[in-house]
């Protein structure tokens, strides 16, 4: 990719002060470069300031305080420890060669993968098929599900948790109602607003969005104790060991804009801020929906994925904060989302949902999409501009389920839903998704599916799968 017009400058008398970073204007950019302290380097011979236009093979060039450089080229990052091992892999035009002492040959090699959601093969019949596992939620009393879409996670060694929005509710595998936990309030064991709950190192840990704290409570749902987090909160992942990682986009000074947080639950607080170096480019910062960020229900061991909402590109970060792979561009389905969207003239733009890896190589995505009768909804006023109204989503929008063949850079196929509510969650190891159904009696129940794909077709264009909603009243 060229950046002509991106320009650095280097000064000098007796001293050069190194690149920044060299930013260019390509729309088409996969990194973001960070202000970084200047460095100061020898340099001969001396000379007045001047100005040097981008050479053409760089994308960004970031320097770090230890004198370390960062080139994102042709898709790829490389590392070197210093400006003469870049110069001399990637040489400078010779007019400003005459300023950078004799370099030799240095080897490197990239130090993630890159790829382009284009380049995969896209199979527009190929379908998956759903497989019911369990479906639970009593009739009334405490294991009454309750929320349109309440996130769900399994363990081991208490089976299926749901998260109420001031409450668990714990069932067995079999789908039988075993007991809540918590409630609304400020004491032990009481909740203002629950973001995710998950077993971590054999204890049942959740995370209060309104307090930003943890609770942590015993196998048998006994309270044990509180911890402070303090940052923002969303959904979080076990990670390994007592450690989770939080996803949510925190613009404090301390969190340092990044998407991932690392916390050990003893502690509470956050030991890493993760995930955010090189990201945010250019102008996606402040895109639509940048500020709503996504993570992996599952992964490989010490990995998590995410991606902004209003994007189809996804990223592998380790939990050591060492990015380790891209998928740029954009899918038929999912554009990326640049400029805010009219609600009264313009279809509801394709946003992401959950991301899961499975295995190594085959990669889950979840999206909202617009529902082909999306037209007929009539939106209600709000503080922020026209919105949906709450008992018309399901008309509104659908949900899309796409997996794909990472090493074999192919498409194995999609399953789209009559609703916005489905989420994907991990089940011993594999994604699995969740959705609340109504019965004839209009219960509502928590129905677990796993997912295949062998000899699947979508044999119907729409390809949607209705979801039985009844209105409660």
């Amino acid at each position: 990719m060229s950046l002509k017009d991106a320009r650095i400058s280097l000064m000098a008398p007796s001293l050069l002060a190194a690149i920044v970073l060299l930013a260019g204007c390509d729309e088409n950019a996969t990194t973001a470069p960070e202000e970084q302290a200047e460095r100061v380097v020898e340099a001969e011979p001396p000379s007045p300031e001047w100005e040097v236009h981008t050479w053409e093979w760089v994308s960004a060039t970031v320097l770090f305080p230890d004198g370390s450089q960062r080139v994102y080229k042709g898709g790829s990052v490389y590392n070197f420890p210093s400006a003469a091992a870049r110069n001399a892999v990637f040489p400078p035009d010779a007019e400003a060669l005459r300023y950078i002492p004799s370099l030799r040959d240095y080897e490197v090699a990239p130090i993630h993968k890159t790829v382009n959601w284009n380049d995969f093969q896209l199979c527009a019949e190929c379908g998956l098929v759903l497989s019911e596992v369990v479906r639970f939620g009593e009739a009334d009393g405490p294991g009454l599900i309750e929320g349109a879409a309440p996130p769900v996670s399994w363990s081991e060694q208490l089976g299926y948790v749901v998260v109420g929005r001031t409450f668990l509710q714990v069932f067995d595998d079999e789908g039988r109602f075993v007991r809540r936990i918590g409630r609304e309030g400020e004491g032990p064991g009481e909740f203002s607003g629950i973001a995710d709950a998950h077993v971590v190192g054999g204890r049942l840990v959740v995370l209060d969005r309104v307090r930003r704290s943890w609770s942590i409570f015993n196998r048998a749902g006994q309270f044990v104790g509180r911890r402070p987090y303090g940052n923002q909160t969303g959904p979080f992942v076990p990670v390994g060991g007592d450690r989770v990682a939080v996803v949510a986009r925190d613009r404090s000074s301390q969190a340092g804009d990044s998407p991932l947080h690392l916390a050990h639950v003893d502690s509470g607080v956050p030991s890493l801020h993760f995930g955010a170096r090189e990201v945010w480019e250019y102008d996606r910062r402040d895109r639509p929906f940048s500020d709503i960020v996504r993570g992996s229900v599952v992964g490989r061991p010490g990995t998590v994925w995410w991606g902004a909402a209003g994007s189809p590109r996804v990223q592998e970060w380790s939990i050591d904060d060492e990015l380790l792979r891209v998928i740029e561009g954009d899918l038929p389905w999912f554009p990326e989302v640049t400029e805010p969207v009219d609600r009264t003239r313009e279809p509801p733009p394709t946003l992401l949902g959950s991301l899961a890896l499975e295995g190594q190589n085959r990669f889950w995505m979840i999206t909202r999409t617009a529902d082909p009768d999306w037209r007929d909804v009539e939106l209600e006023p709000g503080p922020e501009g026209p919105r949906i109204p709450a008992s018309k989503r399901a008309d509104y929008l659908d949900t899309r389920l796409d997996i794909f063949d990472l090493e074999e850079q192919r498409h194995i196929g999609r399953y789209v839903w009559d609703s916005p509510y489905p989420r994907l969650f991990n089940l011993g190891g594999e994604p699995a998704v969740s959705i609340v159904e109504y019965n004839e009696d209009n219960v509502p129940r928590v129905v677990i599916y796993r997912v295949g794909w062998d000899g699947a077709e979508v044999r119907d264009a729409a390809a949607r799968s209705p979801v039985r909603r009844v209105k409660r009243v």
